[in-house]
Order: structure tokens, then sequence, then C-alpha cells
């Protein structure tokens, strides 16, 4: 009787998404009537300000609003490779990071503290759950006109440019695009229980899927024009304004219900590296800090940590020996 009122209520009022180009609907059906509402995503901004509670740390937010060509924004909570990650993205191009520190143990600004002072980290101490894309969207509201380029990562994924050595370079050819798409390329632990502390991750992690051409590798990040964003569509893609559209490596568009993913993984000329679980400890310890957009817990996934067909894949060690370099050098300075 239950499956018999709850299949009539479907017939009588359903809810379904549709998609004209690059904006998004909510289709509600009752009886044979059909309302379309343009959906827009504020919310998530209500949200953001409500939980984000004012900290002496707020201000030095800002130490330099010069313009700069490409900056990434993130959300993170205590991630013990920060400056591994920061020192890589500098080394190919990206000269800003808007930095929402998500309830961080207070070593993390100390460790941030000197690419504050240079204007090099745009520090935000938030307070919170579900708190990454409202940190997106304070982010392209607050800096829209403080960058060209944002990209939206998260601290465990790297941006590789394959053909050219300079972000910069690559994002030249896109001007007249209101965001590029990059394919993942994920990683898995390498067998490894305990990472070797002095090597770092992008020496220590180098298997893959056998098959890059795996659904989870069709998924996509975004590096968006921020005064062409529309609003933050998810973690991974954006809608923009003017019924514009995104494009990946290869010019084609992107749009829809196909806006997570692409149809192949293509990564001739630009991929994001994707660590989501670096070796078991650390990934036992990410469970542990569940999503940053969603109340849903982690599960620990065997197949997630170790892939069963695999391969190495080296193409961001032409980096290597540079970030270490950097890495070297900071250490000294900071001792």
């Amino acid at each position: 009787m239950r499956k018999f009122f709850s299949n009539l209520c479907k017939n009588i009022f359903f809810i379904d998404n549709s998609y004209v180009g690059s904006k998004k609907y909510k289709i509600y059906h009752i009886f044979r009537f059909k309302i379309k509402i343009r959906v827009r995503y504020f919310n998530n901004l209500r949200i953001f300000i409500k939980n984000s509670k004012p900290t002496p740390l707020d201000k030095i937010i800002e130490k330099s609003n010069k313009k700069v060509y490409v900056s990434i924004v993130a959300i993170f909570k205590d991630e013990p490779d920060i400056l591994e990650w920061i020192e890589y993205h500098i080394l190919i191009g990206v000269e800003r990071f808007y930095l929402y520190d998500n309830e961080s143990d207070e070593k993390y600004y100390k460790m941030l503290q000197p690419y504050i002072d240079l204007g090099i980290v745009v520090y935000k101490k938030i307070y919170g759950k579900c708190l990454q894309i409202p940190a997106y969207q304070d982010a392209i509201y607050r800096y829209k006109n403080e960058t060209e380029w944002m990209a939206i990562i998260d601290l465990d994924e790297y941006i590789v440019p394959v053909e050219k050595d300079n972000l910069k370079d690559f994002l030249k050819d896109y001007e007249q695009y209101p965001a590029i798409v990059a394919n993942w390329v994920m990683f898995d632990s390498n067998g490894l229980i305990e990472r070797n502390p002095a090597k770092t991750v992008i020496e220590s992690f180098t298997s893959v899927y056998r098959n890059y051409n795996t659904l989870i590798n069709c998924t996509i990040k975004s590096i968006v024009k921020p005064t062409k964003v529309r609003y933050i569509n998810s973690v991974h893609a954006c809608i923009y304004k003017n019924n514009e559209l995104a494009v990946n490596e290869n010019f084609e568009k992107i749009a829809g219900g196909s806006y997570f993913y692409t149809k192949s993984n293509s990564i001739k000329k630009i991929r994001i590296n994707h660590y989501h679980c670096k070796s078991r400890k650390e990934y036992i310890e990410k469970i542990h800090k569940g999503f940053a957009d969603q109340l849903q817990l982690r599960h620990f996934d065997e197949k997630k940590i170790n892939f069963s067909e695999t391969c190495q894949d080296f193409v961001i060690l032409k980096y290597l020996s540079k970030l270490k370099d950097r890495l070297q050098i900071k250490n000294k300075t900071t001792i």
C-alpha cells in the first residue's frame, strides 16, 4: 500500500532538472502542468556570511589589491602539505592564493604568515560546516576585479601545464572564453602505509589508473574569469553570464548536464593531478575530517587507495627539481 501511494504521488507531483545552454531550471510537474523556474544559488552566500565569525585574523585578509593574472581559491583544514602546494603553484605561475581556513590549528596561520605579509596569500578564518561553495562564492564576489583568472581547486589537487611550463602562457590561448576546464588524473597510495616525510607529494605518488578514460578521470575542475561568473554551480563548475560556456583544452564547449564531466579524458595540454588519498595513514585522517561541502560521512574504500590496474605517471616530475630547490630555500629562511 505504501508503495502504491508513493508511485501515485510521483505521478501527481515530481521535480526534475532542465538545462538551456548554461542556464539551469527546475521543472515542477503537477498533474499535467509544468512549472519552469530558473535556479539561482544565493543561499550559499547567506549561509557563509551567517557562519563566518570575525576574528583578529580577518584583519590581515588583504595585504595587496594589485591585480594579478592568475590566482587560486581554496578552502582547507589542517593540510600538512600546504607549503609544497603553494610553492609548486608559484613555480607554474600562480601569483595569489585566496585561502579560507576552515578551523585549522593555529600553526597553519603561522606557516602562512610570510606569504600573507608579501600579499601572496589572502587569508580568511571561517567557522562552520559545508562552507566550500560559500567560500568560493565569497571569493568570486570580493576579488573578481583583482584577478583575471581564478582556479577553483583543493589542496590535494595540482594544476599541471603539460605542453607549456607556465600556466599563464597556457591561459593566453583561452582569453575569449569565460573558463577553461581541466580533467583529473587520479593517483592512488602507491601502496604506502605511511609516507616518507622527506619526500614531496609529487614524487611519492606516481601510480594511476592504467585506463585514463575511467569516469573519475573525466571529472573536471575549473579555471574561471571571475567577472564572467554568474554563480557557482558546484565545486567543479560555474554558470557564466550572457549564456557563455566554458571550454576544455580542445576548445570544446561544456554545458548542461555534462557540467561535472567531459566525454573523455583529455590531458595533452593541461591536467589536474588529484592526490585524493596519499598514503593509507593520510587517507584515514582525511576520512575523519569529512567533506568540505556536505555533511555526509566519508567511508573507507580499499579500491580508492589501491587501484586494480595501474601504470606509472611522471608528467609532473618535470617540476620536481625546481620545487625541491624552492622548498629548501623556504626551510632555510624559516629556521
